[in-house]
This record gives structure tokens, sequence and C-alpha cells, in this order.
């Protein structure tokens, strides 16, 4: 792959984009909408000291101990995470986001984001609930986030799953206060971060409190991760405790939108049909947009065993944007609820009912997890009789700007930059 242009200078030298904001500028830029990502992931493997009760990777040694796996899994050598990183930057990639399991738990996170930064020049960010940035760091007498923050990170995108204190211990085994104290030392340095926010059963009464507590601190971005039943919760009667109907999710969820975006806030919502949320539509990024999302994943994902020269490399994309797993594949099924099944993406990975095939927005939709439809059938499908559609993307998202300017430098003054282009 022959990556674009990653210099910084001649970045900023670009003409101003949607809103009068500038393209480019050393701290930031304004991504092209419609454009594959120029970001990666540095996957640490799964090991993990937390409890989240929604975990992707719970019961994934197939055991009926919910998170075994986590505790058993190891980390990637540091060396190989070098590696990585190298195979970014000689691909044109200007970010890369560092995930786990717990990503803090690497007693070399500091020494590989000072690589990135110093000798590769690459932006980064780490994604964490946040409960370890109090223990000390290597380097010096003085905690891992300050650690990081001198290594030259660029970001946070902290996992704020709720925001009183019983509640998020229950949520995931740790502590709201301790996380507070995070984003607020983070709020003095001028440090502005993200925020994922998995919307399930537990969590969706409390959606508006949660955007609260992020427009009060220096949240620029808020995801809003949709539980889908993957991975070992596919086909298991334990998703039904934890997925929320849409019906009963969209008017929180509209709230907490119209909330954040008062105040600023780029807001996206992720792996959810596109009729779920129809208002909400130009937030919602899946599967389909994945690729041309920003801050999103262009390398191999989630392959901490697999060498760096497989994870690193970027994924191609064909012309109609429509990666091999994801196309649409015709399917005559009926489910034990009486759901009718009309087609599928790729193998097995979400499926569309009968209720989507005059749907305008089917191209550009990821469809439904399967486990959904046979929990909570068809009956809150509202296909759209027209939309405009920009191969697998809405119009509608590719005109949402607040999405596509993107974080470089540690203190960019990104609500400033996301008020300023269009809402």
């Amino acid at each position: 792959m022959t990556g674009p242009d990653s210099s910084r200078a001649a970045q900023a030298e670009k003409p101003a984009g949607p809103g009068g904001v500038a393209t480019s500028a050393p701290d930031h830029y304004l991504h092209q909408p419609g454009a594959p990502a120029r970001s990666g992931v540095l996957d640490l493997g799964l090991k993990c000291v937390h409890s989240c009760r929604f975990c992707y990777y719970s019961f994934f040694d197939g055991s009926e101990d919910q998170f075994a796996p986590l505790r058993k899994a190891g980390l990637r050598s540091t060396a190989d995470c070098k590696e990585i990183l190298r195979l970014f930057k000689e691909q044109g990639f200007e970010r890369f986001d560092v995930t786990g399991g717990e990503p803090t738990l690497h007693e070399d996170l500091a020494e590989i984001i000072r690589y990135a930064h110093d000798e590769l020049g690459l932006s980064s960010r780490v994604i964490t609930l946040g409960q370890l940035l109090g223990k000390p760091g290597k380097r010096c007498a003085k905690y891992l986030l300050d650690d990081l923050l001198d290594a030259g990170l660029s970001d946070f995108l902290f996992s704020l799953h709720a925001v009183d204190e019983a509640v998020f211990k229950d949520f995931t085994g740790g502590s709201f206060e301790r996380l507070r104290r995070v984003m607020s030392h983070l709020d003095r340095q001028a440090v502005q971060y993200g925020a994922n926010s998995v919307v399930f059963r537990g969590s969706t009464p409390m959606l508006e409190d949660i955007a609260r507590v992020s427009t009060d601190h220096g949240v620029f971005q808020h995801n809003f991760i949709l539980f889908n039943a993957y991975h070992a919760w596919s086909g298991s009667a334990k998703a039904a405790g934890v997925q929320e109907s849409y019906r009963a999710i969209e008017p929180r969820l509209s709230r907490a939108v119209e909330i954040l975006t008062r105040a600023g806030v780029a807001v996206n919502i992720r792996y959810a049909p596109l009729c779920a949320f129809p208002e909400l539509r130009r937030h919602v990024v899946g599967v389909m947009g994945q690729q041309f999302d920003p801050y999103e994943w262009r390398n191999r994902a989630c392959n901490p065993d697999r060498e760096p020269a497989y994870c690193a490399q970027a994924v191609e994309l064909p012309p109609d944007g429509v990666r091999p797993p994801h196309v649409y594949v015709p399917l005559d099924e009926i489910l034990e609820n009486g759901v009718r099944l009309i087609g599928r993406r790729g193998e097995s990975f979400t499926v569309f009912a009968e209720a989507c095939g005059g749907c305008a927005a089917r191209g550009a939709c990821d469809g439904l997890n399967r486990g959904y439809l046979e929990l909570y059938g068809d009956g809150e499908l509202r296909p759209f009789a027209s939309l405009e559609t920009r191969g697998p993307l809405l119009q509608d998202r590719l005109d949402y700007a607040r999405a596509f300017v993107v974080k470089l430098g540690q203190k960019a003054d990104m609500r400033g930059l996301v008020r300023a282009v269009s809402a």
C-alpha cells in the first residue's frame, strides 16, 4: 500500500475545509470524508484485570468462567510492538490506537509510545478503563499517566460505562472516582480526550448522565458502542440479559446525543442497523463504514498472536469499498420466532430480515446480529423509502464534519475545532 503524504509541514499548508477549519495543522487534520482511514491499532493482547460485564472477549476459551481467558492471556513483546509501528509509518499511517485487554498492563507502554512519537512521528491514543494510570511510572518518580504524557502520547479513549461509583464497580469491577480523577488531571493540563460507552441493558437508563459527565470534562468525542452478541456470546442465552432492544435505547440515546452536540462534542454510534435510530443516522458508523472512519483501524485487528508483518498490514479495499467478509449474500431462512431472513453479510457476520428487502439504505447498513432478531424479532425495523448513499456510506454520515476532525497533538483544542465545523 502506498500511503498518503504524512508530512505535518506539508499538511499545514492545505486549504481550509468545511466550516473554515484548516484541513491540517501540526496538531490535527480534517479527514476527507469517504477516504480510507490513516489509522492503525496496536493490539497488545487480551490480558486484562477488569471484569466488564459486557466484554466481547468473555468466555473466549469456551469455559463458563467469563474472564478466565483475559486473566490467562499474555502481552505482545516490546520488539514486536515497535516493528508493527515501524510498518505503520512505512504505510503512511498518521496515528494509531493501543488496545488490549487492558493496555496499561504492559510494562513498556511508555517506551513504546516514546518510540512512536520521537522516532516515527506517529500520534497515539490509549484505550483504557483508566484504573492503572495512577500507578508509579518507570521512567521517573511520577505516575504512569505522567510518563505517557511525557513520552508524547496524544490522546486517551476512556471506557466510561457508568457515572456512579457503585454501578461502575458492578459493571466493570473498577472505580468511577479513580477514572474521574484521571480525567480531571488531564483537564487541568488542557489535554482533551475521548470516551467510549457500551450501551447494554444496564447502562441504557443512564446514558444522559454519562453524556453530562463527558460535557463537564474534556471529552471531545464520545462513542456509544451498542452491545452485540459477537464471539462467544453468539448463540448463547447469556446475551439475553445483556443486550437491550433498540426501542428501549432510542429515547435515552437521542437525549444523550443532544446533550453532547450542544456542548461541542462529536458523537459516534457504533454497530447498529441504520433504521434503528433514523434521526441519528449521521452518527452511525459500523463495519460497512469502518475503513473510512478516521479513528477506526485499517490494519488487521484482533490478532495479538500473529507476526508483526501480518498484523500491521493495511486492509486493501475493493473499488466499491465493500470488503469480501461483508459482501451481501442472498439467504432464505426462517427463524424459530417466524422472522424470515433474506440476506447476510459474508459467511455469517450479520443478517437481514424480510423487512430490509426494499430499504434504500441496505447497501450501507451492517444488518443485524442473528441473536438480536431471535431475541427481539423484526418489529422495530423501519426501512428507508429513499436515502442517498455513496458506496457503503450514507451521505448523511459523510456530511457530518465533526466526525472527521482528527487529533494529532497532545494539547490540540479539539472542542474548539469540533465546534468550528458544521454540526
